[in-house]
């Protein structure tokens, strides 16, 4: 399974009618990635990493912009301003399932940035072979829920204890 390709640029049309830049994020992102993530709230701490002070944000951020065969991560950008990130992991140990988070500044909230984010990253990693792109979710995360949705994808939930597990059947969705 491969992370390769869809190297371009594309834009999406956000629901206030601006346009954003989608792209594949690399390590000249780092600091960008840093700087998104000092921005959130303790509750958007939470909802994203489940704790409200993650550690290590630089190794996080590096690690995710790092060339990987197991993982790609995508970013939404207005003007040279990075709006959010979509990533996905691979699951070693069961092929054609990945892992999937979104997290968006909070100021561009409600805009339809992460739905564009997970849109874009859905098509790139069925193009890289994955079936299955999986979620866990904080039950009151109600902004990715509501990303979840907007994408109209076919998927399935499960709750257990606070914690929505979602599974996105990638083969189901036609543009």
């Amino acid at each position: 399974m491969s992370t390769q390709g869809f190297e371009h640029v594309a834009s999406a049309k956000l629901l206030d009618g601006a346009v954003i830049a989608l792209r594949k994020l690399t390590l000249a992102d780092v600091a960008d990635v840093v700087r998104l993530y000092e921005t959130l709230s303790d509750d958007e701490c939470y909802d994203r990493f489940f704790t409200a002070h993650p550690a290590h944000l630089q190794t996080s951020a590096r690690s995710l912009t790092e060339p990987s065969d197991t993982q790609y991560a995508l970013g939404a950008f207005g003007s040279s301003e990075l709006l959010g990130v979509a990533s996905y992991y691979i699951e070693i140990a069961t092929p054609g399932r990945a892992e999937v988070a979104v997290v968006v500044a909070h100021s561009e909230h409600l805009r339809g940035v992460g739905t564009a984010l997970l849109r874009r990253l859905g098509e790139i990693a069925k193009n890289n072979g994955v079936h299955h792109l999986v979620a866990e979710v904080l039950w009151e995360n109600h902004l990715m829920l509501r990303v979840l949705s907007e994408t109209g994808w076919p998927c399935t939930r499960h709750l257990e204890g606070a914690v929505l597990h979602v599974d996105i059947d990638l083969d189901a969705v036609t543009k």
